[in-house]
């Protein structure tokens, strides 16, 4: 009977959520979600005593695998021969394969005899020889964005249901860690344009002018403050170029009128909803077809044409 029993402890997982915990404590400490992606399946494995880990990124109706971990490392020919294979795989969520039912319920599965079911990805369970593995989601925001994969290919232990729950638990520890960084993320870079925001309005609050103002009505002179490139507008000589802002197409217009209004490239990207490098190549083609040396020149063309339609 003593030797039965320790038999059946050997084939046991040693599922310690004390390890799992203080592995995720570890990948907490990390700055990116690539180091924590690079990191993370080495440390499932140490945690949860498998032998092979890996990571794969879900983008849209499809999931590729992006980093493989081998407890043995990958000095050996089938091994490099694996980690090249899965470089180039992508995979189609279709139903009913297993991965595409992890995603869509949002729960980890146990797979106990990969080499004959008919629901797992053929090729890739022939290339590593897998015969069981367990596989749970990454959600991060309410979504799944990656998958998380592990067998015991090198020891043969047989996977079990607490193999199951200690892969879903250390996959939830994971999904947590990323939508912290992915918010901290957010965050600084609202920072960022609210002080592209503070420092525009600091250089207007420098340098205020005073220009009279009449209203309809009763006499009253009012002072207001505005920019340089107002000023400009106003009192430079010469008039816009003839048929200046009819060359501009409706988008560089829009992004002319933005950056009169005082708005920086940014923040012009960000209400366009568009990468700051376009709005760069707007405002280059902007300063070429107004022949103007500079963005407060094309601005001042901007204001002085306004003034005159206003005129008319």
């Amino acid at each position: 009977m003593q030797s039965t029993l320790r038999k059946h402890t050997l084939t046991q997982p040693s599922f310690a959520p004390g390890r799992i915990f203080e592995a995720l404590a570890r990948l907490r400490r990390k700055t990116t979600a690539a180091e924590v992606f690079e990191a993370a399946a080495a440390e499932l494995c140490a945690a949860a005593s498998f032998d092979r880990a890996m990571v794969s990124m879900v983008r849209g109706s499809t999931w590729a695998p992006s980093l493989l971990f081998l407890s043995d490392g990958n000095d050996s020919g089938f091994n490099r021969e694996l980690t090249d294979y899965i470089a180039e795989l992508e995979i189609q969520l279709a139903s009913p394969m297993v991965e595409a039912e992890v995603v869509r319920r949002r729960l980890p599965a146990l797979v106990t005899d990969a080499q004959d079911e008919p629901r797992t990805f053929r090729p890739l369970m022939n290339a590593s020889n897998t015969r069981e593995y367990v596989v749970a989601p990454l959600i991060a925001g309410g979504s799944v964005f990656g998958l998380l994969h592990a067998d015991t290919y090198l020891s043969g232990r047989p996977l079990t249901a607490a193999d199951r729950d200690s892969l879903r638990t250390f996959a939830e520890g994971i999904g947590v860690i990323y939508e912290r960084m992915v918010l901290e993320s957010r965050l600084a870079r609202q920072r960022e344009r609210l002080s592209d925001v503070f420092r525009s309005a600091e250089r207007i609050l420098e340098a205020p002018q005073k220009v009279s103002v009449r209203l309809p009505g009763p006499a009253v002179r009012t002072a207001v403050a505005v920019t340089p490139e107002v000023l400009a507008a106003r009192e430079e000589p010469g008039r816009i170029e003839p048929g200046g802002l009819a060359r501009l197409t409706a988008r560089e217009r829009e992004v002319l009128r933005l950056l009169a209004g005082g708005l920086t490239n940014v923040q012009v990207a960000d209400r366009l909803t568009v990468a700051e490098s376009t709005v760069k190549s707007h405002v280059k083609h902007i300063l070429h077809k107004l022949g103007a040396p500079n963005r407060a020149g094309a601005i001042a063309q901007f204001i002085r044409a306004a003034n005159n339609e206003r005129r008319v």
